[in-house]
């Protein structure tokens, strides 16, 4: 399974797989967020807190709920009097001048993410030395993380303000390797902009987390029951308790998986094959070892098995977990107000018009493959509440017991949409 890692794992990981890769880190608190179904060592009575928290409109647990953003990520320091930027770990060490970024973009495949990062650099590079307290940036140590939204360079969403969105304050020790972050540095870098009129920019207005007002589910009185009962079932597989991680669950499921599919291989090897799908860990056991403990039949359907169906066992152990929580999340976000967008009403209607009318034409116009695909995404969205649930929003992003979660609703099916839609996959 896949576990929630920290920022510093998360950004380390993404970095050093390929430095040529930008760091991409989510959302309003500056770390790498997880759904609340990635993380198994949540309980069931999270899972219900959660859930009835957020029906009330209540998802402060420790700071507000802030909006997931869809734009571009940036990282930016000063030192000296001078502003510094970085977009992947080499660049932590030896971040670009201005010059230096504006080199980096310039001739880009898209003109449109080169005007988004260079305007933004230069609106940066003016505003931030403006501030007279400069210590937060630890002498070009510690990065702001920001998002970058540009209306001419819309992603899924399309914004109708130009903004830079601060997330939070990233360490550093010098040498790359980020040893702590701080949220609340997004708030107070604002606060020293606006205290010498430096936060609107040329092309772009520089902005805190954007808090969302959420209110009270007018259905909460059936929404809550209908929700309970979907994870008291997911419980009553296994006799499940409220105090029990939901990993007790996917741990269950994969035994009874290939218990069903290996009956015959040993104990030893079964445990390898849990580690191996349910934890994605292949150094349990080699093939090469295993295959000396089983019957040849046995290790060809288990290579078989591992190159064609493990993912598609993965998917249909986690499903009513995902669609649980999208949906959820779907719910919440209508309750949701105080978005990015300008005009979200709007937005939300060229939303909703455009996937009807793009996916209409595929389904009567499209390949095979692309039929298929679009009909799958169509058949998820309707899942977890359909066409009407979209919203113009990434998301929104909470803290629960010292770890941060995001709830999507309807975007991961919309953002997969909207790629088959305009990449034909």
């Amino acid at each position: 399974m896949k576990l929630l890692v920290s920022f510093n794992e998360f950004l380390l990981e993404k970095a050093m797989a390929d430095h040529s890769q930008s760091l991409i880190l989510e959302g309003g608190a500056a770390g790498h967020m997880s759904h609340p179904f990635d993380d198994k060592d949540l309980t069931f009575g999270d899972f219900k807190k959660m859930i009835e928290s957020g029906l009330q409109g209540q998802l402060n647990f420790e700071e507000d709920p802030t909006e997931k953003t869809d734009g571009q990520n940036l990282f930016a320091t000063v030192k000296n009097g001078q502003v510094y930027f970085s977009r992947n770990k080499g660049q932590l060490v030896s971040p670009l001048d201005l010059n230096g970024i504006i080199r980096m973009f310039t001739g880009h495949a898209s003109k449109m993410v080169e005007d988004t990062y260079i305007l933004a650099a230069k609106d940066l590079a003016s505003s931030l030395p403006r501030i007279k307290d400069q210590s937060m940036f630890n002498d070009g140590k510690s990065f702001m993380n920001m998002e970058l939204i540009y209306s001419l360079n819309p992603n899924v969403i399309v914004y109708d303000r130009d903004v830079i969105q601060f997330h939070g304050m990233v360490d550093t020790d010098g040498n790359g390797n980020v040893t702590g972050e701080n949220p609340k540095a997004a708030k107070e870098l604002i606060k020293l902009l606006q205290d010498v009129n430096a936060h609107v920019g040329k092309t772009f207005t520089m902005i805190p987390p954007q808090v969302l007002a959420l209110r009270r589910d007018q259905n909460f009185a059936e929404k809550l029951p209908y929700f309970m009962k979907k994870i008291d079932a997911l419980q009553s597989r296994y006799n499940l308790s409220d105090t029990d991680e939901v990993s007790r669950y996917h741990e269950m499921w994969w035994r009874e998986e290939i218990d069903r599919a290996f009956p015959n291989v040993g104990s030893d090897v079964k445990e390898a094959l849990l580690q191996r799908w349910a934890y994605n860990n292949k150094g349990a056991m080699d093939f090469r070892t295993m295959a000396k403990a089983v019957e040849p039949a046995d290790m060809e359907n288990i290579k078989k098995y591992d190159k064609v169906d493990s993912a598609k066992k993965y998917k249909e152990n986690i499903r009513p977990f995902e669609d649980l929580f999208l949906e959820f999340g779907s719910v919440v976000l209508k309750n949701a107000s105080n978005f990015v967008a300008a005009n979200p009403s709007a937005e939300m209607q060229r939303l909703h018009n455009q996937i009807r009318t793009e996916a209409s034409k595929i389904k009567t116009n499209g390949g095979t493959d692309q039929i298929a695909k679009v009909e799958a995404e169509l058949d998820r969205l309707s899942r977890i509440g359909g066409v009407e649930s979209i919203i113009p929003s990434e998301g929104l992003v909470f803290r629960y017991n010292g770890k941060i979660y995001k709830l999507t609703g309807t975007f991961a099916a919309i953002n997969q949409l909207m790629g088959i839609i305009k990449y034909g996959h």
